[in-house]
């Protein structure tokens, strides 16, 4: 021991230390990714020449993300055999992620895409890291222990979202996810930047961050290396600590093989440049006793959470819902059907559509917490995205309706109903018809103009069993189609009508049929009132402009329902923060009016909130001078339906202010909230904890998936959105959920909820969110628990309509195919069981089911097909087959432990056979 090393030493003995060369690398962030990139170029073409100079240098961590390597090949292309060879000998570090993602702001399925993204764009270049690293993203959900050990992933990294006493509870501990899956976490005490600078004399190396303000902070900070080690080898398990050389896009230190040599020398610890696989293999060597963690780590003791990305630039959460369900809920199920009925493998253009998806799920991107210029390009990845994703479902759908419905004939055209769920629905559905009846489809013909048009207004519209359905003409449009045969312009008419019964990821073909005379039966349109009703609810306006609901069952009245809270907001893209003189505006106080719209089964509610128009200069109060901001509310209750639907448009020209939407459940003084998160629920506290000295005050703003609910004696009232991540439940049984926070800097310094900045400190102009926004959500009362209430399935079918498509002449079906199907592809069942994936394998030529339990208790989730079963298997995450399952016919029986998920690999009867069966048997649509 030296005698400087002696004078620091306050641990006894000598520990292992495993130095990790890394750079964090923000894809996007405070410059745009194009910017990042030339960076990147620039520091990846010198870790590759002191890899290629110094044999010493054993291994590189890349970040834990793959993408990075896209990102550098697309410029240097010429690397990749150099790339390939030092991965290959475990030089650099590669995987898991494809991105290092926001957990709280995405779904479970984008986590998993992530990881399987990854995986498949690692191994052409060599070993894939099978490390848990998620450094600094801001707080991780409760399953995503079990969704790492679904990749082979043990162990699990992070600097935030502990709140225990670090010197007593240990950097390392068990991590358990709710169906006891258990990941060796690590937390990274002094932060991933904790070595960031090294020299080769341990007692002239120190560390002081830029942005300490006061001694108390937590970021890293020491004035020797031993004291580092001491710091860190206090709390370690089995005498070994990580030096983590590296900090938010930096360079590599061009000596860095040489310090690590000579500080071994000059250190009694054993100091080696190693890996993450090395540090798991230390600690867990002789099996130690660890404490173990349960629950979401979302706490911000010891570095901020900040939670204000939950709602900042909320335009970019609905986007990313929206997404998400389209390619989810509806283009990889219909792409699916397809596939397994012997049409196209879509899988390739999907596959496009989710890597531009989840190049948004990064932290900085999807949290809205970076410069203007980022998050505008994030919406063009958005529409690129989505564009494909619809076209997935149209192609799809096309394909499906050719191959079920009859040939449609002079004066009828076929109509197809699809239903995207696993269970049988019905309700409303619309759908544009062709009114050209000689359209000459997949015919190359040039200035085509139609003379035939189909007379609409005297059609009938026949069931299957040719009974007589009622139907509404909701428009005409013209529509551009046939691209490949010379576009052709197509009159198309939007008809409405109740489709009731359709199987599940089945479909019903309806027949629309002209007329010779007499009248068309019509949707009948209650005369309007200021009250809706239908068999389940009864929906009023009260005189504050409020709702109330009735629910029948139940018996019970909610009241003062939709009321709209604005409140000052002093913070930037990462908090909210209130300003000291606060002052609130109440949509209560404000003139309304109630008038009705085009359809008896919608009110709409017009007014104005009168806001302050910002801060004042010192913004420690909101502006005196006030604007006006327009508000327009739909309120929506369909025949039959459970849920009361808003729509709201607000005109924003305020600065620098929070908009909420309450809804009083009036069940009294709560102690939970239960909210949608990855793979099922979580239940959160009402109160916030005791958080004197933490780095950020804790609150009760939480992040939701696409519901949360409270629940008393009397029932419960889940509030389910469409892309509104934030809310916050009050123990008086208050929903409030968050639809617009208006901020105009990136991080402050001065804000009365965190200390200190989380980032630099830019304006961000564009986070104020002005103009037009527009929000939906929707309102469920119910008698139960919300798990016999359903709400898991109530949520999915608001976000996943029935979708109708019309057959026109020239739509033929495939080569061999008949003109019949299976009624429906697939049904789900099993108490708690929830679909999460249906598509196509990544690898193999077969179907990918994933499901998980939301219950308490062991279930069996039955999966029954269409289509006779040829093979199944289980398989983790990452669609390696685990086990054999055997099929009984057309169904499928897997056992699912509480709160896990499951995915098996199905592959199916060979699908001409089965067509020529339902040839022979003259099926034609309904369930097989």
């Amino acid at each position: 021991m030296t005698s400087a090393e002696e004078s620091h030493a306050t641990v006894s003995g000598p520990v292992n230390i495993v130095v990790i060369p890394h750079s964090h690398w923000d894809r996007e962030w405070y410059a745009t990714f194009e910017e990042f990139r030339f960076y990147l170029v620039r520091f990846m073409d010198e870790l590759l020449d002191v890899l290629e100079d110094d044999e010493g240098f054993r291994s590189f961590l890349l970040d834990g993300q793959v993408s990075l390597l896209d990102d550098y090949l697309e410029v240097r292309p010429e690397k990749r055999e150099e790339l390939q060879t030092l991965v290959r000998e475990g030089r650099i570090e590669i995987g898991p992620w494809y991105v290092q993602p926001d957990e709280f702001l995405i779904s479970g399925e984008s986590l998993v895409r992530n990881l399987l993204l990854g995986d498949r764009a690692a191994r052409p270049f060599g070993p894939i890291m099978k490390q848990g690293y998620v450094p600094d993203t801001f707080g991780h959900i409760s399953q995503l222990p079990q969704i790492l050990r679904g990749f082979g992933i043990n162990t699990f990294y992070t600097m935030r979202g502990l709140a225990e006493d670090i010197e007593e509870f240990g950097s390392e501990f068990w991590w358990e996810a709710p169906d006891g899956s258990k990941v060796m976490a690590h937390f990274l005490s002094e932060t991933y930047s904790n070595a960031a600078v090294l020299g080769s004399d341990p007692a002239k190396i120190s560390f002081r961050h830029d942005r300490i303000s006061e001694p108390s902070s937590y970021f890293v900070s020491y004035d020797s290396l031993f004291e580092l080690r001491d710091n860190l080898a206090k709390r370690a398990t089995n005498g070994t600590i990580l030096f983590l050389n590296g900090s938010d896009h930096v360079t590599v230190q061009p000596l860095f093989s040489k310090y690590v040599f000579d500080l071994n020398q000059r250190m009694k610890d054993r100091l080696f440049n190693g890996r993450l696989g090395d540090f798991e293999r230390l600690v867990l060597d002789g099996n130690p006793e660890l404490n173990t963690y349960k629950g979401e780590l979302r706490w911000a003791k010891y570095q901020p959470i900040l939670k204000g990305v939950y709602s900042s630039r909320m335009y970019l959460k609905q986007e990313n819902e929206h997404t998400q369900q389209l390619l989810e809920g509806m283009a990889e199920r219909a792409a699916a059907v397809v596939y397994a009925l012997g049409g196209r493998d879509y899988s390739p253009f999907l596959r496009h559509a989710w890597k531009e998806l989840i190049k948004n799920h990064a932290h900085d991107s999807i949290g809205g917490c970076s410069a203007d210029a980022v998050h505008r390009q994030m919406m063009g990845r958005y529409d690129t995205a989505k564009r494909v994703g619809q076209k997935v479902v149209d192609e799809s759908l096309d394909y499906l309706s050719a191959l079920v419905a009859p040939e449609p004939e002079a004066g009828m055209v076929p109509l197809v109903v699809f239903n995207p769920s696993p269970w049988e629905r019905g309700g409303s559905v619309r759908v544009d018809v062709s009114l050209e009846t000689d359209v000459p489809l997949k015919r190359r013909i040039f200035d085509w103009i139609g003379q035939k048009e189909m007379d609409i207004e005297n059609s009938r519209l026949l069931a299957p069993d040719g009974a007589e359905i009622p139907f509404n003409i909701r428009g005409k449009r013209l529509h551009i189609e046939d691209a490949l045969y010379r576009r052709k312009s197509v009159r198309r008419a939007t008809i409405e009508f109740l489709a009731e019964e359709i199987p599940p990821l089945g479909y019903k073909v309806f027949r629309l049929v002209e007329s010779d005379g007499g009248e068309r039966m019509r949707l009948a349109e209650p005369s309007w009132e200021a009250t809706l009703e239908n068999e389940r609810l009864r929906v009023g306006v009260e005189g504050d402009m409020t709702l109330s609901v009735f629910d029948k069952e139940s018996g019970r009245t909610y009241s003062g329902l939709n009321l709209f809270v604005d409140e000052g907001d002093a913070g930037d893209e990462y908090n909210f923060s209130p300003p000291e003189s606060q002052r609130r505006v109440l949509s209560s106080e404000e003139d309304w009016d109630i008038e009705s719209g085009d359809d008896p089964r919608i009110l709409m509610l017009r007014g104005n909130l009168r806001l302050p128009k910002g801060l004042s200069t010192s913004r420690t109060a909101r502006s005196e001078e006030t604007v006006r901001c327009p508000v327009n509310v739909r309120v929506r209750l369909a025949p039959g339906s459970r849920r009361v639907e808003i729509q709201t448009e607000f005109f924003n020209r305020a600065r620098d202010h929070r908009l909420r939407v309450v809804f009083p459940s009036g069940f009294g003084e709560i102690g939970q909230s239960i909210a949608e998160t990855a793979f099922g629920t979580v239940r959160r506290p009402t109160t916030p904890r005791e958080s004197a000295g933490w780095r950020e005050a804790d609150n009760v703003l939480f992040a939701q998936r696409r519901f949360a609910c409270v629940e008393g004696e009397e029932g419960g009232l889940a509030i389910l959105n469409k892309g509104l991540p934030e809310y916050e439940a009050t123990p008086e049984g208050d929903m409030n959920l968050t639809l617009l926070r208006s901020v105009g800097w990136l991080s402050r310094d001065d804000l009365a909820t965190r200390r200190g900045h989380a980032g630099p400190g830019l304006p961000t102009p564009e986070a104020q969110c002005l103009g037009r926004q527009f929000f939906e959500y929707a309102v469920v009362p119910y008698s139960e628990g919300f798990e016999r209430a359903e709400i898991f399935r109530e949520a999915e079918e608001y976000w996943l309509p029935l979708e109708a498509w019309d057959v026109q002449q020239g739509d033929e079906p495939p080569e061999r195919s008949p003109r019949g199907a299976p009624g429906f592809f697939l049904e789900v069942g099993g108490e708690g069981v929830v679909i999460s994936a249906l598509k196509k394998s990544s690898d193999r030529e077969a179907i990918i089911v994933r499901v998980f339990n939301s219950s308490e208790t062991e279930t069996t989730a039955t999966l029954n097909f269409g289509i006779p079963v040829s093979a199944a298997y289980r398989t983790d995450l990452n669609e390696e087959i685990v086990e054999e399952i055997a099929p009984r016919g057309h169904r499928l029986e897997l056992p699912v432990s509480r709160h896990s998920i499951e995915t098996a690999l199905v592959k199916l009867h060979h699908p001409e056979r089965w067509a020529e069966r339902i040839r022979r048997s003259g099926v034609a649509e309904g369930r097989v």
